[in-house]
């Protein structure tokens, strides 16, 4: 951690980072989230550089990144044996030449056997053999890392496209207030919380949801709904826009405001009203020309 740190503090889009088995030393989830993390930063930051791991699950985290490109050490099947061609390819491995190793280094046959029968009862399910899904994987890797970076790139656009439309309506609808209020939106990706300016402030954010639904809510304690909110099952991901205001009663009536007046402008809402009701239906609309239906 300590090595981390030192290169995430000062790296630089003018540096060169190698970092060889990242998180090494400690359980595998969290250190996985941690080299997910890690790997988000240096991408935010733009330095060029290359992560090695062994954290295969840190390919199944939604990370939020730029120019993260994959790459797999190259292997190639000669004579019942999987041998590394030394060769860095395109795509994801989540194999490694651990039995071969171990064989290699002397460590005795009856350990490699009975590893090699664990491993296929747990990790190989219904496939015939160890190196037969070894050989699958290498050969529709390229393919299935096409269809994950579309499927991802698509996502994220789509997100992107979402976040920019609701910045906007945002924008729209606090100004047209008699009392003007100027709007700072920021926003929260996966797993980031808000920085240290936030603490004591008061504010509104809006959840997005991975169906593109959103929740209003205010508060003077951003952090800790943010951490509230994520903590709900399915709410893990999830993605905040936030902006600061002077004093909690202003933050209510924008509160209100926008869950009034947001899907006027085509979002769907989770929440039709303010946490505890205080300020719903209250907006600065004319109800002239406004019927009512039984």
């Amino acid at each position: 951690m300590s090595e981390l740190r030192s290169i995430i503090t000062g790296a630089t889009s003018n540096n060169l980072v190698l970092v060889d088995e990242i998180c090494r030393g400690t359980e595998t989830s969290k250190g996985t989230c941690i080299a997910g993390s890690f790997v988000e930063t240096l991408d935010s930051i733009g330095c060029l550089g290359i992560v090695s791991t062994h954290l295969h699950d840190i390919f199944k985290l939604p990370l939020s990144t730029n120019n993260l490109v994959f790459k797999a050490m190259g292997s190639e099947f000669v004579n019942g044996q999987t041998k590394p061609t030394w060769k860095l390819t395109d795509g994801i491995c989540i194999e490694s030449l651990a039995f071969e190793t171990a064989q290699r280094e002397g460590v005795p046959e009856t350990i490699i056997q009975g590893a090699q029968e664990l491993y296929a009862s747990i990790y190989t399910h219904n496939m015939s053999s160890n190196k037969t899904y070894i050989h699958t994987i290498q050969e529709s890797s390229q393919e299935s890392t096409s269809f994950v970076s579309s499927i991802v790139n698509e996502s994220k656009d789509q997100m992107e496209k979402v976040l920019k439309d609701l910045e906007k309506a945002v924008s729209v609808i606090c100004k047209k207030r008699k009392s003007k209020v100027l709007i700072r939106c920021v926003v929260i990706t996966t797993r980031k919380q808000p920085p240290p300016s936030v603490i004591g402030a008061s504010s509104v954010y809006v959840i997005i949801s991975s169906d593109n639904r959103l929740y209003v809510g205010e508060t003077d304690d951003l952090e800790g709904r943010v951490r509230a909110h994520r903590g709900k099952p399915g709410m893990e991901n999830a993605t905040f826009l936030y902006f600061l205001v002077s004093g909690k009663s202003v933050a209510c009536q924008l509160e209100t405001l926008l869950i009034n007046r947001l899907p006027k402008h085509g979002f769907q809402l989770t929440n039709v009203a303010d946490g505890k009701h205080r300020n719903f239906g209250t907006c600065d609309v004319s109800v002239q020309g406004i019927s009512l239906r039984r």
